[in-house]
């Protein structure tokens, strides 16, 4: 009889506790949701920044295949190889944003777009310019060495350099 009981009591305790956790998980998701798309870019605002610059963005779901990895390795890797020095002055930045997260929601709107995906955009003066969705990089990212040339390529144009 001791033993049940003992064996009830661990298992309510452990719903307790389960339940407790997911609410407190989900008030916190709400609260991270409720903070405005503007004083997330004010918290993240940092003077010593250019205020011209570019943002090679890759825009996921929660759930990601092997080649979804792989496209955000390698545009991360023609970042860091081709543009070096423009990446460390911050004139281009790289951005990776789960679009199922509601804080990264108005990215859908932002870019209509409802996928896995590169888009790359100009900011000047700290506000949003010109952008472009980089369309072929699901066609070439299992071809890499096309992959990493189509990403150089829009980068360079985007930053105006050869």
């Amino acid at each position: 009889m001791k033993l049940k009981r003992t064996i009830r009591i661990s298992l309510l305790l452990f719903v307790s506790i389960s339940i407790a956790y997911f609410a407190y998980d989900e008030i916190d998701l709400l609260h991270k949701s409720s903070k405005t798309r503007e004083s997330v870019l004010k918290e993240i605002d940092d003077p010593s920044l250019p205020k011209d610059y570019v943002v090679l963005y890759y825009f996921h779901g929660t759930i990601r295949c092997k080649a979804c990895l792989e496209m955000e390795t390698n545009a991360k890797r023609v970042i860091e190889s081709y543009f070096p020095s423009q990446y460390e002055a911050g004139i281009l930045r790289w951005k990776v944003a789960n679009i199922d997260l509601p804080e990264n929601y108005h990215y859908l709107e932002d870019y209509i777009i409802m996928y896995n995906t590169l888009v790359i955009q100009e900011f000047i003066d700290d506000k949003p310019g010109e952008w472009k969705e980089l369309w072929h990089a699901w066609e070439l990212s299992e071809k890499k060495a096309q992959y990493i040339e189509y990403i150089r390529n829009e980068i360079a144009s985007f930053l105006e350099v050869n």
